[in-house]
């Protein structure tokens, strides 16, 4: 492949935070389940000829499979520099091997080496923005791959691509573009379920902006959706990268954290909120103070119901107002 399929533009760097965070909140976790990336592979196979096809998530010295077929793994732990997949996530640029065995680094690889791979081709998987991965095809010869095979190659590593975005979209809040109510329960339930093999406490918060129809009568909904926008962001720059932050709706937002030792981190993260929305706010020009009322509720048990946590989280929120700017467990 030519410098014409090189992608730029994109956020590439198998090690870059701002990849890693996107992959993060990809939730793409190893499956041989997945209907819509199983038939990119399935249809890679068949047109191209090949034993292995991988939808490859790629993370530090890991690769996660969100589909492949001819591998029966779920994820591999490649360091960095001997992957194939790696080297187009760092560069941005499908890339072809056609002979393995005799590449001066690929040869250390250590599929190469028990003679499983024997060449390559793989194509960025990108979405909004960031190189998650790649869309690969090996097989366990050398062999120099066709001009076709490879055009096939560039058309369902797109596919692949739109079908991550078309998720994404659906579990995306539009405005802000933090999670939705939707994403957030699922990471809520695997949170809790996590439970069980980790230890740890779960936490949820729970906040909605004081007097927001107020604000809105004031400054228009253009000027109340800078301030949800706003607030989307500043509650992010106050959280773990291992944290979600969500719209539910309206002005209201969720917080989610896992391993926390104790209420006290709750606290802490709670006064660092109140903190954060206490700066000053500058919306279309009118400089204006803007308060938040905060419940959260903490658990240490799997068994917890995701709907009971939200619910205390909640009604604790609703303790909270009768402080304007406080917060309440």
């Amino acid at each position: 492949m030519d410098d014409s399929d090189r992608f730029d533009g994109v956020i590439t760097g198998v090690r870059d935070p701002r990849r890693l965070k996107a992959v993060a909140d990809a939730d793409l976790h190893g499956s041989l389940a997945d209907p819509d990336l199983d038939a990119v592979v399935a249809t890679l196979r068949l047109a191209c000829a090949v034993p292995m096809v991988v939808v490859n998530i790629v993370s530090a010295d890991r690769q996660t499979y969100a589909a492949e077929v001819g591998l029966g793994a779920e994820c591999t732990s490649v360091p960095d520099a001997l992957s194939f997949c790696a080297e187009v996530v760092d560069t941005g640029r499908a890339m072809t091997v056609s002979d393995a065995a005799a590449h001066p680094i690929y040869c250390q690889n250590p599929m190469v080496l028990s003679g499983v791979i024997g060449s390559y081709a793989g194509v960025p998987l990108i979405d909004n923005g960031v190189v998650l991965g790649s869309v690969a095809i090996f097989d366990h010869h050398a062999r120099v791959f066709s001009a076709d095979v490879l055009d096939i190659l560039r058309h369902q590593g797109k596919l692949a691509g739109s079908v991550l975005a078309l998720r994404r979209s659906a579990r995306t809040d539009a405005l802000t573009g933090l999670p939705n109510r939707a994403l957030y329960g699922d990471r809520l339930a695997g949170a809790l379920a996590r439970l069980e093999r980790n230890g740890g406490m779960v936490c949820v918060m729970y906040l909605d902006i004081d007097d927001f129809k107020i604000i809105n009568d004031t400054l228009g909904h253009g000027g109340g959706d800078d301030i949800l926008i706003e607030l989307g962001r500043r509650l992010s720059s106050v959280l773990r990268p291992t944290d979600t932050v969500a719209r539910f709706g309206g002005d209201e937002f969720v917080i989610l954290c896992e391993n926390f030792g104790g209420v006290g981190d709750a606290e802490q993260l709670a006064a660092r909120v109140v903190a954060a929305t206490a700066e000053p706010w500058d919306v279309q020009g009118w400089f204006m103070p803007v308060h938040v009322s905060i419940g959260f509720a903490v658990t240490d048990s799997a068994t917890t119901e995701p709907s009971a946590l939200l619910g205390d989280a909640d009604t604790a929120m609703y303790l909270a107002k009768k402080v304007p700017g406080s917060m309440s467990v």
